[in-house]
């Protein structure tokens, strides 16, 4: 995917390649954490593929907190589930308890 970022001037990448080269480039800093916020926002399905990719690959050598209202592709790259609501925050056991703090409807998941 870099490759063909390479050829192109930063004013001529798409949003969701812009978006992808700011996420490569955060998460190959020499941090141990970082935070991504909203990493899926504005993304086409293929570029959250990537994005998904990217993170359980650096995920290994790297702690990587990430915040979004797109649950789905957090629960598939996530080792752990946190919920804050109304300025509570709660560890959650599996994603079942999504439903159970109100945070999504039953069958969502």
């Amino acid at each position: 995917m870099i490759q063909s970022l390479l050829k192109k001037k930063i004013k001529h990448l798409s949003g969701g390649e812009l978006r992808y080269l700011e996420i490569k480039l955060v998460l190959s800093n020499n941090s141990k954490f970082v935070l991504l916020d909203e990493p899926y926002n504005g993304l086409s399905p293929i570029m959250i593929e990537k994005i998904n990719q990217l993170i359980t690959v650096m995920s290994s050598v790297k702690g990587i907190l990430i915040t979004d209202h797109n649950y789905q592709n957090v629960i598939k790259v996530s080792t752990r589930l946190s919920l804050m609501k109304e300025g509570k925050l709660y560890h959650l056991k599996d994603e079942n308890e999504l439903v159970e703090k109100g945070y999504l409807k039953t069958g969502m998941i």
